[in-house]
Order: C-alpha cells, then structure tokens, then sequence
C-alpha cells in the first residue's frame, strides 16, 4: 500500500508539473503565509523574449532539487514566457503550485517587479530573502541607445547568452521593453534581500552593483556573457535557499568550466557592497588625477581586458583599467585593497564564447577582478553615451 501511495504522489506531482507549466491552472492560491520558514527566495523570469524556450528546463531543475527537506525555505517563480500568461509558482516536494496567473503584462517594467516582490514579501514570510533576476542584460547600457552588436564571431543560434530585462514588444515590432538600472532600483525595496543574483549578461558592472548598494548585503553576477542555460538550477538552488551562495558561485563555474568550446563559457563574482563605498572613493580620487587624457586613451593599444564582444568595446575590466592607467603606486595598492574586501569571489573560464580558443574568435581573459566598468571615451560623446553615463550614481558619485 505504502507502494502505491508513493507512485500515485509521484504521478499527481508530474501532472502538477505539467499543468503548472503549461499555465493551465483551474485555481489560484493567495492565502500563504508562513511564519516558520527562515528563507524566502523569489526568482523573476522576465523570459517574453527569445529565451522563453529555457524557462521551462530552469524550472523544472529548481522543481527537481526540492525534495522533502527543504521545509526550511520557501522556493517562489515568477514566470513571464512568450505567447503565454505570467504566472507566480511555489516550488516544493518535487511538485509545482501555480499561486497566481496573471494577465498579460510587461515583466520588463519596474512596476510589476516591485508588485511581484511586495505579493512574495506579504505573504511568503521569512526571516531572510533573496532575489534572482533571470532574463537578458546588458549592464548600465540604457535600453534607449543603439548599440553596434555585430559581434567579433558569428553568434551560433543554439549558444544564445542572455541580459537584464527584455519583454518583447505585444504588436511583434522590434520596439522592445528594457527595464533601466535606476528603474530596477526604485523597483526592490531597501535592506530586504541577503543577495541579488543575475542570471542575465553583463550584470557584473560595478555601476550596477553600486545602484544596487542598498538593496541587499551581496550581488552574484557575470561581467561576460551568461549561456542561455543560465545557472545549474538542479545544483545551486539548494545553496541558494541555504543561504551558500560562495557554494553557487563555485558550482556555476565548475559547472561551465567542464565543458568544451564555446559552451566553456563563465563568469562569476560575489560582491559585498557594504564596501562599494570606499571603492567608489578610491576610484574617485584616481580618475580625478587622469581626468584629461581619459577620453583620448586607446584601450586596445593598452591592452586592457574587456569582456564584451561589441564593435566598440564598453565592458572592461576595473582593475585592469585602474593599473593602465598609470595610476600612482599608492593608490593602486590602496584601490587594490578596497578591491579585495569588495569582490570577495571571483572566477572566470579561460575564454568566453570561443569555439576555439582563441582570442579572434571570442575573448581572452588575461585578467578578472569580478567587476567591470565602462570608459567614458571621447568617441562615445557622439550619440549621447556618454551623457547617459553620467547619469549614473557611481559616475555622479566620482565625478567619472
């Protein structure tokens, strides 16, 4: 009998699964509060895009890890996919409960990440939070501005990379919606979340964690591209909820590094931002000294990593930049101190998206200190970048 009580749940949590999935739902469930849990950790899937095939194995390898022993956490999915309605899942025991389904809407605006985050904190209580944000990204870059995206090599369609957020356009026009870093900021609310984790490229720019400073105690992101397949959902979703995100950080590097060409692809930082203040006063008083030949520098003939794959280079490595720049002896060690308290890990594959190793067809890391950081060149004046730039806290804040 205990036999067939197993396999019956078995199969009633398959037929969950599907229904959840498939956003076939016959009821919704909003009376949740759970006061004995110590965890709470949302994940935002703003997949209305060209990743919305990846949701679903995302899901269903978060659903996989939940067994029965994780009474101590509450796992929450907010799912935006192409051609569907949202819906927000509860994640547990191998099995998949639609909470919500929503009408259509734009996962790609502030307002309904704010609205999706007050519903998880109101009714999903915790002694503490965490926030994974899954989409496409592209840093501070604004939405708003065309950028040059023919890449170095050709983008192979099955080795799509991903950035934070994209929602696309009802009418099929190519107007897409992005959500702006400031408008991300606004939308999380102050001192609630242990940690912020992209899932989306480029996230890992110390412009973006310095918006971010007050919004949780760490950030785990990428200053490269992210694979399509995003985190290994199946292997770091149980440090997640535990709270062993050095752990998450270690597994997803692992986790790519193990593979071959251009899937060989990763990496991964664990910021602190309680020291991105004294980082940003560091870097303030290093630029200031170089403030006139900033815009005229070559960074390719300084070789200074970068780590985008764009025409016009805009992600480098902020070390690597600091040091070439000729910055005082000092101020260098200085700046690499703060540098060290802040990233406290970091990891990279040795190329990113290359199918051959070599730095033609994808890039080289020669060098990773965690983070990125955008050079305000001369060149980028035309078309209005650089005005942009400087609409940034960490530009304002440094006079940068």
């Amino acid at each position: 009998m205990t036999r067939i009580i197993s396999i019956m749940r078995r199969l009633l949590s398959s037929a969950l699964v599907i229904a959840a999935l498939a956003f076939t739902v016959s009821c919704e469930r909003n009376d949740v509060v759970d006061y004995r849990t110590t965890r709470t950790v949302l994940v935002y899937m703003a997949a209305d895009n060209n990743l919305t095939d990846n949701a679903n194995p995302n899901v269903l390898a978060m659903k996989n890890a939940m067994n029965t022993d994780m009474e101590y956490a509450n796992l929450l999915v907010f799912v935006d996919k192409f051609d569907a309605k949202p819906v927000l899942l509860h994640l547990h025991d191998f099995m998949i409960d639609t909470l919500k389904v929503y009408d259509e809407l734009n996962s790609a605006d502030g307002g309904v990440l704010r609205s999706v985050i007050k519903t998880v904190l109101d009714n999903w209580k915790a002694e503490t939070y965490g926030l994974i944000l899954w989409s496409h990204g592209m840093g501070w870059i604004p939405g708003s501005y065309s950028m040059e995206t023919k890449s170095r090599a050709p983008m192979r369609e099955e080795y799509l990379t991903k950035y934070f957020a994209k929602n696309n356009h009802p009418d099929g026009s190519p107007q897409d919606e992005h959500m702006e870093i400031d408008e991300l900021a606004d939308a999380i609310p102050d001192g609630v979340f242990d940690y912020i984790a992209f899932d989306a490229c480029y996230m890992g720019a110390v412009e973006v964690a310095y918006a971010l400073r007050k919004k949780a105690d760490y950030i785990i992101s990428s200053s490269c591209e992210i694979m399509s397949y995003g985190f290994p959902y199946k292997t770091v979703i149980r440090d997640f909820l535990s709270g062993n995100i050095t752990k998450v950080c270690r597994d997803y590097h692992a986790n790519y590094d193990a593979k071959y060409g251009f899937q060989r692809t990763a990496s991964i930082s664990l910021v602190k931002t309680d020291a991105l203040d004294s980082l940003a006063r560091c870097f303030k008083k290093i630029v200031a000294a170089h403030k006139e030949e900033i815009p005229q520098i070559n960074p390719t003939d300084l070789e200074i990593q970068c780590f985008d794959r764009l025409e016009k280079h805009v992600m480098f490595d902020l070390e690597d930049f600091i040091d070439k720049l000729g910055t005082d002896y000092d101020d260098l060690t200085e700046f690499r101190l703060q540098l060290e308290k802040c990233v406290i890990y970091k990891n990279s594959t040795p190329y990113i998206c290359s199918d051959y190793e070599d730095e033609r067809y994808g890039i080289k890391m020669n060098t990773f200190c965690g983070l990125s950081v955008y050079i305000p060149l001369q060149s980028f004046d035309e078309g209005g970048l650089n005005a942009e730039y400087r609409k940034t806290e960490w530009s304002r804040d440094t006079g940068y």
